[in-house]
């Protein structure tokens, strides 16, 4: 994985959430304090899981934008949230890894190719699930320094 699109400050570890709005909402928060989008981005990710879920199987959520939300974003990257205990995205869908997303144009594709191998791996996606620190986290995705 490209370094540039995660950074250690855009990783959070051991998260709990009430709801899988509340979830969301703090992906957006991170990805705005990385300056990877504006704030109006954070209204059309929820707006997104409304229309389709973000949910994308085997304890991972990957919440992103809609179409219209490209306005604005600033520059491609990601955000991941882990949570151990997980978070309800409905029909008994329990996310325990949020990999949030902003993308310009067509960026998304190449990430979202990394996304889908990274859960067909049960037991890197567990690693994820119970590292411990930011820096292992990019370790196990191939993006540390």
């Amino acid at each position: 994985m490209n370094a540039s699109l995660l950074s250690e400050r855009a990783i959070r570890i051991n998260a709990s959430f009430g709801c899988k709005e509340e979830a969301i909402r703090a992906c957006g928060r991170i990805l705005v304090e990385e300056g990877r989008v504006e704030e109006g981005y954070i209204e059309l990710m929820i707006e997104r899981d409304r229309a389709s879920t973000v949910y994308v199987g085997n304890g991972v959520a990957v919440p992103h934008g809609t179409k219209a939300s490209q306005r604005f974003v600033k520059s491609t990257g990601m955000a991941i949230v882990q949570v151990p205990g997980g978070v309800d995205f409905g029909g008994g869908n329990v996310a325990r890894v949020l990999i949030a997303l902003a993308a310009r144009g067509d960026e998304h594709i190449d990430l979202l190719t990394e996304i889908a191998e990274t859960c067909a791996d049960d037991a890197r996606l567990e690693a994820l699930v119970s590292a411990s620190t930011p820096k292992e986290i990019l370790s196990l995705l191939g993006a540390g320094a």
